[in-house]
């Protein structure tokens, strides 16, 4: 089960940054998952959350700001003074940055409809296009979203990308979930670790036998990561890597 460090290294540094990317690489971790967002002026960057209340106090949402007043937020000390001045990257830094390096699980957190065809520009202009669609394999990468459309939109411009879907303890209806990924070319499913579904073992087999990807996110504990090794799936963001690398 291939380790993915979940924003990049963030239990031991400031989450989406290039300290916690460089981190996880330092580490062994080649495998990053990360959010993209995009600016009032449209510039995608690296952020979780809509708003910077969590991390820099500001009660402003990303998509509200443009990007020259973002690139000048701390958004380190939050975590620890030993980060203070670490500045939120765009996508195409981390692009440049990493560059035939890490195998980059990217996932496109906000919901602007030209939110797909920008970051793919980029994968595009940066030579990232046609590395590896290998499950993990690095260099390579993914695209992931909870929200469905940006699924969409990324097959509306090419079925070339392997794209993931993000499930967040949804009332699932199994048929529908599978017709979904069937009629869109969705390759992955990426169900929250304490979702129900990986409790219906026929309707997770079906998926691995017809060469779905499987991935989960929001693991709390060495026994989650126990767990989905024992289901034997394929990858598994998580903040603690080195310690989820050791489970057995």
């Amino acid at each position: 089960m291939n380790i993915i460090a979940h924003r990049g290294y963030s239990d031991l540094a400031p989450e989406n940054t290039v300290a916690s990317f460089d981190l996880a690489l330092k580490k062994g971790f080649n495998i990053f998952e990360l959010d993209v967002q995009l600016t009032k002026d449209k510039v995608p960057v690296i952020f979780h959350d809509y708003d910077f209340k969590r991390i820099c106090g500001i009660n402003s949402k990303v998509n509200e700001l443009d990007f020259n007043y973002i690139s000048e937020l701390d958004v380190g000390s939050w975590f620890s003074k030993k980060f203070s001045n670490e500045k939120i990257p765009t996508f195409e830094k981390i692009l440049q940055r990493y560059e035939k390096k890490v195998h980059l699980q990217i996932e496109l957190k906000s919901h602007e409809k030209e939110l797909a065809m920008i970051v793919i520009d980029l994968i595009t202009k940066n030579n990232w296009l046609n590395l590896s669609q290998q499950s993990y394999k690095v260099p390579g990468y993914s695209i992931t979203s909870f929200d469905f459309n940006n699924l969409i939109e990324v097959r509306e411009i090419t079925n070339d990308i392997r794209t993931g879907w993000l499930l967040n303890f949804e009332e699932h209806n199994n048929d529908d979930i599978f017709n979904s990924l069937e009629r869109y070319n969705i390759n992955m499913l990426i169900p929250n670790v304490k979702d129900k579904i990986w409790n219906n073992t026929t309707f997770i087999n079906n998926l691995k036998e017809k060469g779905y990807i499987l991935c989960a996110w929001g693991a709390k504990s060495v026994k989650d990561v126990e767990r989905m090794k024992k289901i034997n799936i394929n990858g598994m963001t998580v903040n603690w890597p080195t310690k989820a690398s050791k489970v057995t």
